[in-house]
């Protein structure tokens, strides 16, 4: 308690007991003096134990500091640990390197240029039998190849491929599933990478069009973006794509330039001189999806992305029912 408040604690005591000074003489005195005495002893303990928080005070106020500077410090090596991650100087001189070489102009020239679809699967056969790969093969631009690599997928997956029947689909089954992070709830930012990147290996196109197994695109897809493509000498072209929530939900979505939360590389075709941007098995220490990393390393590097508006693909989310559970929920955790 301030020394001006117990001041005036003390006028108020003394006006409170006036009208009853005179009557009582001086038993109103030692009253009032043992009263005086009881404020002045609880200011005392409340100085003492002032004076024992202050160290207690100082010391939280220094840790917060600390903590802050300390939260500061962890932020700046995460992101100097992602920029050699994403080897940024080196991607930059590939690409340089890419646009001054024949195979780089190829891919805005050629007459009637094979596309590849990339897509890796797992154990989601009968979507992928169903609805991914029909939606492909009815392409108005014929000349595609569709490279499926199983994550160490069950049998079903090749007999689904099988039942099919299509020459320009070429199917590769990986040994071993992963590797992935035994944290089921990080997974999520890099399923299917591996598989995904051994299907870049193996693609042929001067096109690469990235798929996922239970998606389908529109039947201009391939015809619409590539036109785009060549006509603005966009590097990356890619389209808005439809969200479509098991409960019934549909979330249009699509920007430019690209931003995370709303670029898909399901919507997107892009130079297959690109293929060097893999997938990063590092996207779960820095919980950033892998198609957005995938994006946003390209974007850093200063590829050429362009935008049609226009909706070129569905993706299918089976996980949630509404677009409001990924608030409620987070991000899912998968097998």
């Amino acid at each position: 308690m301030a020394r001006p408040v117990r001041k005036l604690v003390r006028r108020l005591l003394d006006k409170m007991a006036r009208p009853y000074v005179a009557e009582l003489g001086s038993e109103a005195d030692a009253r009032i003096a043992d009263l005086h005495a009881r404020v002045d002893g609880l200011q005392a303990a409340l100085d003492h134990l002032d004076r024992r928080l202050d160290p207690i005070h100082t010391e939280i106020f220094n840790a917060r500091e600390n903590s802050e500077t300390e939260l500061a410090e962890l932020r700046r090596i995460m992101r100097v640990l992602q920029h050699l991650d994403d080897e940024k100087a080196a991607s930059r001189r590939r690409l340089y390197e890419l646009r001054e070489s024949e195979e780089y102009e190829l891919a805005f020239t050629e007459a009637d240029p094979l596309v590849s679809f990339v897509l890796p699967t797992y154990n989601r056969y009968e979507k992928l039998r169903d609805v991914a790969l029909p939606s492909m093969l009815a392409q108005t631009h014929a000349n595609i190849e569709i490279v499926v690599v199983g994550d160490c997928a069950p049998p079903e997956t090749a007999e689904a491929i099988a039942t099919v029947g299509d020459s320009r689909i070429r199917y590769y089954n990986r040994p071993v599933r992963g590797p992935y992070p035994e944290d089921e709830s990080v997974r999520w930012f890099m399923l299917g990478s591996p598989p995904y990147n051994d299907a870049l290996s193996l693609a042929r196109g001067r096109w690469i069009a990235a798929m996922a197994d239970d998606d389908e695109v529109r039947p201009e897809f391939v015809e619409t973006l590539l036109a785009a493509a060549r006509e603005g000498r966009h590097e990356n072209c890619y389209g808005r794509h439809r969200v479509i929530y098991s409960g019934g939900d549909v979330l249009e979505l699509g920007s430019f330039p690209p931003k995370k939360g709303e670029f898909v590389t399901q919507a997107a075709i892009y130079h297959s001189g690109l293929r060097f941007f893999q997938m990063s098995l590092a996207d779960p220490l820095f919980e950033e999806p892998n198609d957005w990393s995938l994006c946003r390393r390209m974007m850093d590097a200063g590829v050429r992305f362009g935008m049609i508006d226009a909706i070129v693909c569905d993706k299918h989310e089976s996980r949630y029912a509404a677009h409001a559970d990924w608030a409620v929920h987070g991000i899912p955790k998968v097998e």
